[in-house]
């Protein structure tokens, strides 16, 4: 593992790509509670799963209860590392949490020999070269079920990236499969890669990361090789010919628990 970067450096890698780029997840003390009348759960930016490194901080933590209603969080606790909230399960069944669509920090870019680097202040952007703005957008999700598991919060919200289960996430054993589809603003990314991340596990970037790729569909199905918490982490870069934000570099994750 990468040691931990901050600030702009950290911007940086995440607007850049995969590659050593800090990986956003939420976690609940619990995936699954007969009774509870509510869960913690925290929320960080990590290299090392599930170990929280810088605070995720958000406009738009909510939660979607099993009626299909949108409750918005708003005591919200941040710490240097990470951030603390609790859900509140009023009734049976799942919640999804999530931390809605998360609009980073923009950098300048210059479009060199049909690649984009960053400007630097110093030196500037080379002569004649196109100039326009990176952002790095992101979007974090769990589910949490009370009693029996139910299927209406699993809704796509249609907005940002999103990893969208196809069989319940709150009722998964190791050996198993679990299908999920990617989607962006409500449409389908095909030729995406959705990897798999949990302790012990190779990284992203790794030539043995456990990860499969979306069909024309969005469509991608993984195999869960042990008990445990996990995530599904994917990255969608888009750029655009023309306008002030030129690209926008999407990443969606997506925390669950086998066996729990």
């Amino acid at each position: 593992m990468h040691r931990p970067v901050t600030g702009m450096l950290a911007v940086l890698l995440l607007i850049a790509g995969p590659a050593a780029a800090h990986t956003g997840y939420l976690k609940p003390n619990l995936f699954n509670t007969p009774q509870r009348d509510h869960v913690t759960v925290e929320a960080s930016f990590t290299e090392e799963m599930f170990i929280p490194d810088i605070v995720m901080k958000a406009d738009d933590y909510h939660v979607v209860t099993p009626s299909g209603a949108k409750v918005q969080l708003a005591a919200v606790t941040y710490l240097r590392d990470l951030a603390l909230f609790e859900v509140d399960l009023p009734e049976p069944g799942t919640y999804r949490v999530s931390t809605g669509v998360r609009e980073g920090a923009k950098r300048k870019m210059a479009l060199v020999g049909g690649k984009w680097e960053p400007v630097r202040e110093r030196e500037g952007a080379p002569a004649g070269a196109r100039v326009a703005e990176a952002q790095s957008i992101t979007r974090s999700d769990v589910y949490v079920s009370k009693g029996p598991v139910s299927d209406k919060a699993l809704t796509p919200a249609g907005a940002g990236l999103e990893i969208i289960p196809l069989s319940h996430p709150n009722r998964l054993d190791a050996g198993a499969a679990l299908p999920v589809r990617l989607l962006l603003d409500g449409k389908p990314v095909a030729g995406a890669a959705i990897s798999l991340q949990g302790p012990d596990l190779p990284d992203e970037e790794d030539t043995k990361a456990v990860a499969v790729t979306t069909d024309k569909d969005g469509k991608a199905t993984i195999m869960l090789p042990k008990e445990g918490a996990f995530l599904l982490l994917a990255r969608h870069r888009v750029e655009v010919a023309d306008g002030p934000v030129a690209v926008k570099s999407h990443s969606a994750t997506l925390t669950f628990a086998v066996g729990s």
